[in-house]
């Protein structure tokens, strides 16, 4: 199966949406409530919010596409002189395990060494079997605990590095 991987557009605001949608259901429905899920959802994707992002120089935010279909996404900020952070990678679950998460993470660690850091860093809920996994089968390492908010609720997560 060939992923491609490309820079996000403003045309491509509704599709990361709709991915993010799947995906936070399929990854964090066993631990976080619907109407969590769904507050969260309008805030870290509101259509202005994306469109920031997916504009901003400093972030870089990519698309996987099967067949021509956005089917995954990462996005990713240089936040430190020696780090990178990966602030999402989420793939329609339907493809899990199919190559498209670890295109997108091939791509974003490129940019991350042309921008001379020495790490990438992410946080991950500590509730998140599948983010963890993902991260640990490609050589992230758990690291620090910390709490990340979503809909006004506190939840555990844990920061995964790995060095580039």
């Amino acid at each position: 199966m060939n992923v491609d991987v490309r820079a996000a557009t403003a045309e491509d605001l509704a599709a990361v949406e709709a991915v993010a949608r799947d995906a936070w259901y399929a990854a964090y429905g066993g631990f976080l409530d619907p109407q969590s899920v769904e507050a969260g959802l309008a805030q870290a994707y509101d259509e202005d919010v994306l469109a920031t992002a997916v504009e901003h120089d400093a972030i870089e935010f990519q698309v996987a596409e099967l067949d021509g279909e956005v089917v995954g996404f990462a996005s990713a900020e240089r936040t430190w002189t020696d780090e990178v952070e990966l602030h999402t990678l989420y793939v329609n679950p339907d493809r899990w395990g199919e190559g498209v998460g670890s295109a997108l993470l091939e791509v974003v660690e490129a940019w991350a060494t042309e921008q001379d850091v020495d790490r990438v860093v992410a946080g991950v809920f500590a509730d998140n079997a599948v983010g963890r996994g993902f991260l640990e089968a490609r050589g992230f390492e758990e690291g620090q605990a910390a709490n990340a908010e979503v809909a006004g609720e506190l939840h555990d997560e844990y920061e995964y590095e790995r060095s580039l």
